[in-house]
């Protein structure tokens, strides 16, 4: 490996990889460097530890609850201690809500939003003029059998945790996980709602969910999924689909749950100063306009969220689902944060499964957090 070729580890997709390698030219061009970049799988880039593939890397894309078990393991490089700070803040003023904060951990930020999601919803423009702003109208459109929700577990904890924020109890918005109360009323809620969308969708995550209503004759949406740009653009899918805001019980679209990617520095890197310039530029607006997101990529940067550009090749994409990124909600960034996520999801996908719960599964769902607390001795 010479000094100008960088390792970098994403996630296997369009959105995860090929903006990225669409965007090496620019990088040769401007700093003299190659980054070769390999892929895992969408589940793993949710639930595998950082700490397991840090060390053969110089690069990576990470999910934001993954920052403090990286941080705790020596994984990662702070920004702060290899990029300025004009660079810091011109990033900090120019990310899409709340992404660039959302790699905040302990003061100092530990990778760069260079990638931005929520939970939105999509419909097939060829079915249906708009999207379904309120969740009444979700559920009235799903007893007409025109409504996909993907509720894999991972995906059923983001829709459980939407639905939270939306309630104006978010989960650890106290010293409590959550509020028993509330809880129950969001998970009868989401029985409700999975009695009215094909069984299917328990087994789907947002790319099948995209990837099936692009081929159905008979669904017109599908809600709580994270966007891909992809499937909204000319070529990409035989049919395309329109994104648009989450819905919501005000029709504000607010409290989605933020997901998206952040790009940060391996502490196993022998190349702090290139990957540091490398992880600024693949965050600016030079690359995340123009290379990047020509190839699928779904930028972090606000400038690129607005231009015409963008937006031109995505059926309006980002103008549309704009409103939800700005009031999503931020998941909580704490020691073991993935591992209680993860136990959370299987007890509510099994709530979903079964249609019915009962207090002692709350009780279940509470002590995924607890177990997290006893272990670190809070």
């Amino acid at each position: 490996m010479s000094a100008n070729t960088l390792k970098g580890m994403t996630w296997d997709h369009p959105r995860g990889l090929d903006c990225l390698v669409n965007s090496d030219d620019l990088l040769k061009k401007q700093l003299g460097v190659s980054v070769e970049w390999s892929a895992r799988s969408l589940l793993a880039f949710g639930d595998q530890h950082i700490s397991e593939f840090y060390a053969d890397h110089d690069l990576m894309i990470i999910d934001h609850p993954h920052v403090p078990d990286a941080v705790h393991a020596n994984a990662v490089i702070a920004l702060e201690d290899v990029a300025s700070e004009a660079d810091l803040e011109l990033l900090a003023k120019t990310s899409v809500g709340a992404s660039n904060d959302s790699y905040i951990y302990k003061g100092k930020h530990w990778a760069l939003a260079i990638d931005t999601a929520a939970q939105v919803s999509a419909y097939r423009p060829d079915r249906t003029a708009k999207g379904l702003v309120f969740w009444e109208d979700v559920l009235a459109a799903g007893r007409e059998g025109l409504v996909l929700w993907p509720h894999k577990p991972v995906d059923a904890f983001s829709t459980f945790a939407t639905l939270m924020a939306q309630q104006k109890h978010p989960l650890c918005s106290t010293d409590e996980y959550l509020d028993k109360a509330v809880a129950a009323q969001v998970l009868t809620f989401m029985i409700e709602l999975a009695k009215v969308v094909p069984a299917q969708c328990l087994t789907m995550n947002p790319i099948e969910a995209a990837e099936y209503l692009v081929t159905t004759d008979k669904e017109h949406y599908s809600i709580c999924m994270y966007g891909y740009t992809n499937y909204s653009r000319d070529g990409f899918r035989t049919r395309p689909i329109v994104y648009d805001d989450v819905p919501s019980f005000d029709g504000l679209a607010s409290g989605s749950q933020l997901g998206g990617a952040g790009i940060a520095i391996s502490s196993a890197t022998k190349n702090v100063e290139l990957a540091a310039k490398v992880a600024i530029l693949l965050s600016l607006p030079e690359i995340q306009s123009t290379t990047y997101v020509d190839a699928g990529g779904q930028p972090g940067n606000l400038a690129a969220w607005k231009a015409p550009h963008a937006n031109d090749i995505t059926r309006n994409f980002f103008n549309n689902t704009l409103r939800t990124l700005e009031r999503a909600w931020v998941r909580p960034r704490f020691l073991g944060w993935p591992d209680v996520q993860y136990q959370s999801s299987l007890i509510i996908h099994r709530i979903l499964k079964e249609k019915k719960f009962s207090t002692k599964d709350i009780e279940e769902i509470a002590a995924t957090y607890q177990r997290y607390n006893q272990e670190l001795g809070k």
